[in-house]
């Protein structure tokens, strides 16, 4: 069997499949023709020499790490001999390929065989869609986080998971103190400790979050070598409330964190951090902070921190000190991101806000 790639001569054979394998939710002739010359879309096919005995549709979303696996069929004749297992592990390597981290795919409710192969392969159910298909069958929308295979270069990073909403930052900089000294012991008393001296005070929802000039100075006054890229044209989350005197609130602890700065030996540079200096900070290892929106993650715009804990030829990885349930945990530790998407979450607000610390050992 020869798992390739689809052609403009499987065009009929194609059409002939879905029409003989499905009774509904067909893809026409006029979008299968499209999917194939799409270059957001990929169609693998089953050959075997005679015939096409199944195939593979992937979508890939511009703008996010996702793609999708719109469609998978096998022909009767060839089912039981891992033929669907093998298309979806060639779907799953070329949305790697894309810089995507996840897959996600659609099934009935009452297609078991499919949903026991997904589930087998690691695919968890998150949502379950009610009277989805044409006749009202229900589905579920399954994901996979795609795993790197390619040679790895991974900080000996702890992880350490935020015990409050908004100590995001503060979570960041205790993996930090962990990963440069390996007998350091955090504990959430130093996390609230940390968020104190770095908070802005107010945000839109209670308590605020860091600052990078925040985190920086609580970096610096342990003895840390702290460099402070920082980008932005007005005050760090000013515009996330409205009451004026929570933004002069704001303003003022800005203002003291830039003077405290100026007075330390922080490293402070005006510019955004590029893929090379990332690259380069990781092969030294350094604990690289960064200020992400979560919109490209959940859609909810929030700030959030994160903290790079390793890099491939294509992505890099970060701990995230966010974790929904304690069985959530471990999935927030060495999460890929592509290389070229790191650039595109970094910032937040309509403002643009870029801040990066970058912390290493004197």
């Amino acid at each position: 069997m020869d798992f390739r790639h689809a052609k403009s001569t499987d065009l009929t054979a194609l059409n002939a499949l879905e029409l003989a394998l499905f009774d509904g939710d067909r893809i026409s002739p006029r979008q299968m023709k499209r999917f194939l010359q799409s270059p957001h879309a990929i169609l693998f096919v089953a050959d075997s020499g005679e015939q096409l005995a199944g195939y593979a549709l992937l979508l890939f979303h511009q703008g996010t790490q996702l793609s999708r696996l719109y469609s998978i069929a096998v022909t009767p004749d060839f089912r039981g001999r891992g033929i669907a297992q093998k298309l979806l592990e060639q779907c799953e390597r070329a949305a790697l390929d894309q810089g995507s981290t996840t897959l996600r795919l659609e099934v009935r409710e009452d297609n078991t065989a499919a949903i026991n192969l997904y589930e087998k392969l690691g695919y968890q159910t998150f949502k379950l869609l009610i009277h989805y298909y044409d006749d009202l069958c229900d589905g579920r929308r399954l994901q996979k986080r795609l795993t790197p295979t390619e040679p790895k270069v991974m900080l000996n990073m702890p992880l350490y998971v935020q015990t409050t909403p908004f100590t995001c930052g503060a979570a960041c900089l205790l993996m930090s103190f962990g990963c440069l000294n390996p007998e350091y012991e955090p504990s959430r008393t130093e996390e609230l400790q940390l968020w104190r001296e770095a908070t802005t005070i107010f945000m839109a929802a209670g308590h605020g979050g860091c600052s990078g000039h925040g985190l920086a100075l609580a970096a610096s006054r342990r003895g840390y070598h702290v460099e402070l890229w920082s980008q932005s044209r007005g005050i760090p989350f000013i515009d996330s409330v409205r009451d004026e005197n929570k933004k002069a609130v704001i303003e003022i602890v800005h203002q003291d964190f830039c003077h405290q700065l100026e007075h330390s030996d922080t490293h402070m540079i005006d510019a955004p951090p590029t893929q090379a200096q990332f690259e380069q900070w990781i092969r030294q290892g350094a604990c690289v902070l960064l200020l992400i929106s979560t919109y490209r993650f959940d859609g909810k715009k929030e700030p959030h921190w994160i903290i790079l804990s390793g890099m491939s030829e294509k992505f890099f990885f970060f701990h995230d000190p966010h974790s929904e349930t304690e069985n959530d945990v471990m999935a927030s530790g060495y999460v890929p991101v592509g290389k070229a998407a790191l650039q595109q979450i970094i910032g937040f607000g309509k403002q643009k806000q870029i801040a990066c610390v970058v912390i290493q050992n004197k």
